[in-house]
């Protein structure tokens, strides 16, 4: 087997492994849809993957998907330090991928 078709395999593995990879996809492709740049998308995406614990990772994916009742009652039902905590980091991670048209316009 040639290096480029391991790499590739181990690459797949990698992906199929990832249990944030279902979310960030939801997350991209609504992104996407809602008229941001494809770049941009993918930075939410991975920045949300990778800076939110994983209960609040999956608020945003709710969200992504068009749960939005649900989400605003999950953000609702943390403790005020958590929700402090929640607001900061989206802020940042919309702040650090250039997504602030974006957001406000949705």
């Amino acid at each position: 087997m040639s290096r480029w078709m391991l790499a590739a395999t181990a690459f797949v593995l990698l992906a199929a492994c990832d249990q944030n990879g279902p979310g960030r996809t939801a997350i991209a492709n609504r992104c996407v849809a809602g008229g941001e740049a494809a770049e941009i998308c993918k930075c939410l995406a991975d920045a949300s993957s990778n800076k939110l614990e994983p209960d609040l990772f999956q608020v945003v994916v709710l969200g992504a998907q068009g749960e939005e009742a649900q989400t605003e009652k999950l953000v609702k039902e943390l403790p005020p330090e958590s929700q402090a905590k929640f607001s900061s980091t989206m802020r940042d991670i919309i702040q650090g991928c250039g997504a602030e048209g974006y957001v406000a316009a949705n």
